[in-house]
């Protein structure tokens, strides 16, 4: 099925010295997103996926504030590749999507974001690709606070 979203965005960021791996163990630790400072809210798997909890097929809850917003699990390759469809309804627009990719590069890790939706009201696209950017720079940076303060003391 091709994908048909109208408003579109991708973002990187590059994470100097971090383990991919060990990045990937975080990034699909929901407990760890939930324990920390990556996301103002908390994630729960409703339907445990195929070979993980967050695996293909997987079933996510994330509440955040009074919204809270169900995913689908649709993409699924440790470590490098995840990607998750959120159900129409609690967000203020349709079809959202998005998908990460981790590359190794340079001594570090490069995270690849690409994001979708279509607008459920004429002319707010903008709008809501400037929130959702604004809202995904955050969360890389969350995800690199709490990658130092996991494996800082582990080694």
């Amino acid at each position: 099925m091709p994908d048909t979203k109208t408003t579109r965005y991708e973002i990187d960021h590059f994470y100097p010295g971090f383990d991919r791996q060990k990045f990937w163990d975080l990034f699909v630790d929901n407990e760890g997103w939930t324990e920390s400072e990556i996301l103002p809210g908390e994630i729960s798997i409703v339907e445990p996926g195929e070979g993980h909890p967050q695996g293909r097929g997987a079933v996510r809850s994330v509440q955040s504030g009074r919204m809270t917003i169900t995913e689908d699990v649709v993409g699924f390759r440790a470590p490098e590749y995840f990607s998750y469809a959120s159900r129409n309804g609690a967000m203020p627009v349709n079809d959202f999507g998005g998908e990460l990719l981790l590359e190794e590069r340079d001594g570090g890790v490069l995270a690849h974001y690409k994001g979708g939706f279509n607008p459920k009201y004429p002319g707010t696209g903008w709008i809501f690709k400037r929130v959702f950017r604004a809202a995904q720079r955050s969360a890389f940076r969350g995800l690199g606070r709490a990658y130092e303060a996991r494996y800082q003391t582990q080694g």
